[in-house]
């Protein structure tokens, strides 16, 4: 896979910056320089270089030392697949350092991405994951507990990208949707064995039935408290979006043998994938079934800011450095994944004072069937925002992507449900 950015060579020395480092910090990370020119791992990506070494300020690793792991540089996997060999072995309590490629793989290229490109972007390139790595001990029936020590950014920008296929309404006409190709390849691919690999979405999908849509958000690199800037690409309306960034997929190697997708999650066993779970900030202590020796942990899909539902089926899509400290957890058996994680939703904590004296927008969906309770939930919400702060169909639902939690608010009441959207009124200027 390429990695789509300017080969120029300014864009090359500045794309990832280096952070400044306090000297517990500086010094934990003497030595990574050599480590990761001498990495041979992975697939070179023409043009791109290798990235400055980036550390965030707040990794704070043990004495000893931390590692890195480049899947900024090199492509190292985009599939779950217990056979790929890892990358590199570390040991429990030692810091890890990844440097990731942003969801669509498409780097710089998303300033100057045009709505028609949406409609040819590869899908086949969907979720660059930096990894795997073997946590020494880590064995089948084990446990293995994922601390996220620090989440920054690698760049000064982020994504978010609308199409006609995915999101919960596909380009906002869920009617003249085409029947979906189920994203997972297990059936398909058995083994490990390279080959092309089937795209998501089938040749024959008709694009045009949805609008596609790209909306730019600035903010700066290492930012990890504060807002990212919205500026509306159709109506130039303005909004600031508290961020708290994490990773939409962390997992380990999957229970079965065979090749499989990051979507849906948990194709295979509880590996994690594609969760988009944005509690998983810092300070979250996330827990994996490991079925596989050395559990064969990777990562992915760096987020500045999601809602709860990630409804347009993007968040704000960056470049990130996240680094963990990892702990075994012998013979314990979990189904699926679990966590500690520091708040139910971190992203309120951006939110001022005078933002949440505006209050929230909240909007609700009745009727029998979950799915159709949110779909109603969100066109209630986008139509609100419209109407009431002047953004286009396509600006709202972003926001809604963005900033919008959506919640399940009872199940009790038989035959119908009810679902909420809530949007911080706060955040538009």
């Amino acid at each position: 896979m390429c990695f789509i950015h300017s080969d120029s060579a300014v864009s090359r020395r500045t794309f990832i910056e280096q952070f400044s480092l306090g000297a517990a910090a500086a010094a934990a990370v003497a030595g990574i320089g050599s480590r990761l020119a001498a990495a041979g791992e992975g697939v070179t990506a023409p043009g791109v270089g290798r990235p400055d070494i980036v550390v965030a300020e707040a990794a704070n690793p043990p004495a000893g030392g931390g590692r890195t792991i480049d899947g900024f540089s090199k492509v190292l996997h985009n599939r779950w697949n217990q056979d790929i060999p890892a990358v590199a072995k570390v040991r429990e309590g030692e810091a890890v350092q990844f440097l990731c490629r942003d969801a669509l793989d498409i780097g710089t290229a998303a300033r100057t991405l045009r709505p028609d490109g949406v409609l040819t972007l590869d899908l086949g390139k969907v979720h660059p994951l930096t990894g795997p790595v073997e946590i020494e001990g880590a064995k089948p029936g084990d446990i293995l507990e994922v601390e996220i020590v620090d989440v920054a950014p690698l760049v000064d920008f982020g994504y978010v990208v609308i199409g006609p296929a995915l999101g919960l309404f596909g380009g906002l006409r869920p009617d003249v949707l085409a029947a979906f190709h189920q994203f997972t390849e297990a059936s398909e691919l058995s083994d490990p064995s390279p080959g092309k690999v089937p795209g998501a979405i089938p040749a024959d999908q008709p694009f045009n039935s949805g609008a596609p849509f790209v909306q730019i958000f600035t903010f700066n690199k290492g930012q990890n408290t504060g807002f990212a800037t919205f500026e509306g690409k159709d109506t130039g309306r303005k909004a600031k979006i508290p961020i708290a960034p994490f990773m939409g997929v962390y997992g380990v190697a999957p229970l079965r043998k065979g090749m499989y997708r990051t979507v849906p999650p948990n194709v295979s066993g509880g590996m994690g994938g594609n969760t988009d779970i944005k509690q998983f900030v810092k300070g979250s202590k996330i827990q994996y079934p490991v079925f596989a020796d050395g559990a064969k942990f990777s990562v992915g899909d760096g987020h500045m800011a999601q809602g709860d539902g990630e409804v347009c089926v993007t968040a704000i899509e960056t470049l990130m450095a996240v680094t963990c400290r990892f702990k075994v957890i012998k013979d314990t058996i979990i189904e699926s994944p679990r966590a500690i994680v520091p708040a139910a939703n971190p992203s309120d904590f951006g939110l001022t004072k005078d933002m949440l004296a505006k209050g929230f927008y909240h909007t609700t969906g009745v009727g029998p069937d979950l799915m159709d309770d949110a779909k109603q939930a969100v066109r209630a919400m986008i139509d609100w925002l419209v109407r009431d702060q002047g953004l286009s169909l396509h600006e709202a639902y972003a926001i809604c992507s963005v900033a919008g939690d959506l919640k399940i608010s009872e199940v009790v009441d038989i035959p119908n449900w009810v679902v909420s959207m809530t949007v911080p009124r706060g955040i538009f200027d």
